[in-house]
Order: structure tokens, then sequence, then C-alpha cells
């Protein structure tokens, strides 16, 4: 009988992902490294989009587009095709799911996306003039608007949400492998004293952003989802711990 390998989660999981741990013999424990607090005054954004002549939506993550729904579900005017972008494929649904389809890149990450919009512009004589809004956590990195700046394109960073990092109820018994899901969680989890283990177990990204931080905080190997998704990096680390 195959033993149960342990991991630690940082993020909440929806019964399905719990499901196919339980399937792929993980002992999930859930412990959520942030919560999101959403925006709740569009005033000075109304005032943004009523004098942007040619917007341009571009959103980095699935809380991005929470937080867009909300504020069109407030009575908001939303401008008639509109250019959306996305990164990743979650994102990319939910954008479809409120009726919004959403161009992505090959390369998940906020330097692809801004590649792709920048490839697009040179294209498209109809892009001249137009800015980019990107619907983004108060946490964002930098290199999406740093690559369309070097490009003379205009990005205004729509802050829609606040990341808010929580202090860490951490297991006392050892784990297989912990899971990130945003460099975030990785500073709220080394705030709550989890990288003071020198011992630590297999680490796991969602991304290479979150790889990154792991990476410089540990330095240690850090394994990527072949997918930014939940369900792909479940399967990957049970594909991994089961390797080694």
């Amino acid at each position: 009988m195959t033993k149960p390998l342990k991991i630690l989660v940082t993020r909440e999981l929806t019964d399905e992902q719990v499901d196919l741990a339980e399937k792929l013999k993980l002992n999930v424990v859930i412990e959520p490294a942030i919560r999101i607090e959403f925006r709740t005054d569009w005033f000075s954004f109304d005032i943004i989009l009523k004098n942007t002549e040619k917007p341009v939506f571009a959103f980095t993550s699935q809380n991005g587009v929470k937080a867009f729904d909300m504020y069109r579900q407030s009575g908001a005017e939303i401008p008639e095709n509109v250019p959306v972008y996305a990164v990743g494929e979650k994102t990319a649904e939910a954008l479809k799911q409120i009726g919004l389809n959403a161009e992505s890149p090959d390369q998940q990450d906020g330097a692809g996306l801004a590649q792709k919009i920048v490839e697009d512009f040179l294209k498209d004589s109809k892009m001249e003039g137009a800015k980019v809004l990107h619907f983004c956590g108060d946490k964002r990195r930098d290199e999406f608007r740093q690559f369309l700046q070097d490009a003379d394109i205009d990005v205004h960073d729509v802050v829609v949400y606040k990341t808010i990092l929580n202090n860490m109820n951490l297991p006392r018994t050892p784990v297989d492998g912990l899971l990130f899901f945003s460099p975030s969680a990785v500073q709220a989890f080394r705030n709550s004293g989890g990288f003071l283990n020198k011992q630590l177990p297999e680490l796991f990204a969602i991304g290479s952003t979150t790889a990154e931080e792991l990476s410089i905080e540990t330095g240690k190997h850090v394994h990527i989802s072949p997918q930014p998704n939940t369900e792909s990096l479940l399967e990957f680390t049970a594909q991994v711990l089961r390797e080694n």
C-alpha cells in the first residue's frame, strides 16, 4: 500500500482540489499564508477610465478579475470592445465567465504578458496611443510595468486588492513538501519562522516568480509546476515526491 505523503499547502483549496490530493495519496495540511481585501472605493478609477481614450485591460491574477467583476456589478459603465489580456488559463477562464475574452501569452508570467502586448501594439496601428490598465494587487512585481514602459507604452497600475500576510500556524511535525502560490506566501512563511528550520523538505512553486523568491530565500532547488494552476501543481508534487 502506498504511504501517503504529507504536504503543507499555503492557500485554501476547493473541495475538488482536496479530492484530487486524496486520489494522489497526498495528506494535505492547509495553512493560508495570505488573505485578500478587495477595493471598495472606485471613484479615482472611474475618472481614469473616463479620461482614457483607448483603454487596454490587463490581468495578472484571478483576484484582479474578481475585483473588476465587483466593480462591473456595482453598475459601472465599461467601454465596449476593449482589448483584454491575461496571464494563466485560470485567469483567462475567470474573465470568460464574466463575458470577456482575453489574449494570453505562451510564457505565463508578467514579462511574457508584457512582451505579447508590445508585439500586438507593433502589429496593429489601431493600438497607437492606447493605455494599458493593469488590474493588480498592492504587492505586484515590477517586471510587467517596466517592460511596457521600456517599450514606450503607457501603463497604469490599478490597485484593486490588498494582500495581507498571515501569521501562519505551522505544523510541528515534518512534512514531505511545501507548496507556495505567490511571492507574498513566501514572505508570510518567512515572517512566521518557517525558514528557521535548515532541514527543509522539497519546495514547490506554482510559477517562476514564486520559485525565484523561494530560491533566494533558501538557496535550495525549487520545483516549478508545469502549468500555473493548483491541479497541475498537486499532480507534479505527487510525481516528484514519489520519484524521490
